[in-house]
C-alpha cells in the first residue's frame, strides 16, 4: 500500500496493536482503542500503567483485517498447498510520546471521543471547562507520530488472472459472510472487472 492508503487503513480499524518494550527490555503488547489525528496516532492510558513505563521507547503500532480464507479447493481439487489468506495490515513505527499541552491533550481525547462515541452526549473537551480541568491534568495522553509506515495488501495479486476468476467463483458459490466485499476487493487491486 501507498503510505496514504496505509494510514488511512490504519485510521478505520476498530483497535491497533501497540509493541514496545519497557526500559529494562521487556516485551509489552496491547491492544488498545485510539484515533488518528491527521499526523500521530493517540491514546490514553493510566499514569501508574505500563505505557507509561514505555514513553521514549520505539514502538510499533499495528493493524489488520482478515479479508478471507481461501480454502485448497478453489485452485486444486486435491493439494492443501493453494490454501491461502487474504488480508490487509499496517504497521507504524515511530517513539512513544507524552502530550502535555492540555490544549494538545484535549483534542487528542476529543478525537477519541468522536470515534468512539460519534454520536456525542457529552460537552465538548476544553481545558479551561472545570468540568475537564482535572481529569485533564490526570489522564495520561500518548501519540505515535508515524516515522515508518508499512502497509500490505494481500489480495490475490500474485495469482495469474485464471486463478484468481477460480478464486472469485469459488468465494461466490460458497456465500460465506464477507465474501462479497471479498471479491470486490480482489477486483479493485488487481483492477478487474467482475465476471459475468
Amino acid at each position: 500500500m501507498s503510505r496514504d492508503a496505509a494510514l488511512a487503513f490504519l485510521a478505520q480499524a476498530p483497535v491497533i496493536h501497540l509493541a514496545t518494550t519497557t526500559p529494562d527490555g521487556a516485551p509489552v503488547l496491547r491492544t488498545l482503542d485510539f484515533a488518528w489525528t491527521g499526523d500521530a496516532v493517540v491514546f490514553h492510558g493510566a499514569r501508574a500503567g505500563e505505557k507509561a513505563a514505555c514513553i521514549g521507547r520505539p514502538a510499533v503500532l499495528g493493524a489488520e483485517e482478515l479479508v478471507a480464507r481461501l480454502p485448497s479447493y478453489f485452485l486444486d481439487p486435491e493439494s492443501a498447498c493453494p490454501a491461502s489468506t487474504l488480508y490487509r495490515s499496517v504497521q507504524v513505527h515511530g517513539t512513544i510520546e507524552e502530550v502535555t499541552d492540555p490544549g494538545e491533550k484535549a483534542r487528542a481525547l476529543t478525537a477519541l471521543m468522536e470515534r468512539l462515541q460519534p454520536e456525542g452526549g457529552y460537552r465538548p473537551l476544553d481545558p479551561r471547562d472545570a468540568l475537564y480541568t482535572a481529569e485533564l491534568r490526570s489522564v495520561l495522553v500518548l501519540r505515535v507520530r508515524p516515522e515508518l509506515v508499512d502497509g500490505k495488501a494481500k489480495l490475490a495479486q500474485n495469482r495469474t488472472p485464471e486463478e484468481r476468476r477460480q478464486i472469485v467463483e469459488g468465494l461466490r458459490r460458497r456465500g460465506a459472510a464477507g465474501d462479497e466485499a471479498a471479491i470486490a476487493a480482489i477486483l479493485e487491486a488487481c483492477g478487474e472487472a467482475a465476471p459475468a
